[in-house]
C-alpha cells in the first residue's frame, strides 16, 4: 500500500458500487501551485495506486498526468469499449467526453506523449496499460470493472475532483464548470455502463 500521512487527506470519494475509494492527498502541494491535491490514491482492488495529477495550468504541478490526458486515457479505452459491445454505454462516455474536450483550453494536443501498451493479465483489450513518459497507469483488464487494476471510474473521480477544486479557485472561467458538469456525465454514463457489463457477465456465468 502506498505510504502516506493520513492528515493530508484532503477529500476521500467511492466508486458507484461503493467498493473502491481514490483518496486525494496535499502532501508535497507546494504554496503556489494552484491545485488543492497533487496525488490520487487509487484502491486497484489489491492495493494502492498514486496518481500523480498536475491540472495543466501555469501554477500547477510540474509533474503529473495532465487532465488532458487522463480523458484520453478514458477515451482510448472507451473506444475499445464501444468496439467490443457497441450496446453496452460505452458512447454515452465518449459523447461526454467530446463535450467535455470541446471546453478545455487550447494548449498542448490532447493527451500529448500518451501512449498504451499491453498489460500483465488477460483482457479482451489489446492494451491495458498507459504511458506518458515516466508515469504509466495500469488499468483493469476487466469490461466490468472488478479485477485488479485502476477502473476508469476512478480515473474519470480524479479528473472530476480537479475540476472541481480548479472551478472554485476560478469561479468566473465559465468552461471550467461547463466542462466538469460533461466530465460528471461521463461519470454516471461509467457507472450505467458498469452495471450493463455485470449483468452481461453475470447472464454468461463469468465470475466476478
Amino acid at each position: 500500500m502506498i505510504d502516506f500521512d493520513e492528515k493530508s487527506i484532503v477529500a476521500v470519494r467511492r466508486t458507484g458500487d461503493g467498493e473502491r475509494f481514490v483518496l486525494f492527498t496535499n502532501a508535497d502541494v507546494l504554496p503556489y501551485w494552484e491545485q488543492r491535491f497533487w496525488v490520487a490514491v487509487l484502491d486497484t482492488g489489491s492495493d494502492g495506486f498514486g496518481l500523480p495529477v498536475r491540472y495543466g495550468t501555469v501554477c500547477s504541478a510540474p509533474s503529473g498526468w495532465a487532465l488532458r490526458q487522463l480523458v484520453l486515457v478514458v477515451q482510448a479505452r472507451m473506444a475499445l469499449e464501444h468496439a467490443r459491445m457497441p450496446e453496452g454505454g460505452a458512447l454515452a462516455v465518449l459523447e461526454a467526453l467530446g463535450q467535455a474536450v470541446r471546453q478545455m483550453q487550447a494548449g498542448e494536443p490532447l493527451g500529448a506523449g500518451v501512449e498504451f501498451c499491453p498489460g500483465g493479465l488477460p483482457s479482451p483489450y489489446r492494451w491495458t496499460l498507459a504511458r506518458a513518459g515516466d508515469l504509466h497507469l495500469p488499468l483493469c483488464p476487466d469490461p466490468a470493472s472488478r479485477e485488479e487494476g485502476v477502473t476508469p471510474e476512478q480515473v474519470l473521480i480524479v479528473v472530476d475532483e480537479a475540476l472541481r477544486d480548479w472551478s472554485a479557485r476560478a469561479p468566473y472561467i465559465s468552461r471550467l464548470w461547463t466542462c466538469r458538469n460533461a466530465v460528471r456525465e461521463a461519470l454516471a454514463a461509467e457507472m450505467r455502463r458498469v452495471r450493463i457489463a455485470r449483468l452481461v457477465a453475470g447472464a454468461s456465468g463469468e465470475s466476478g
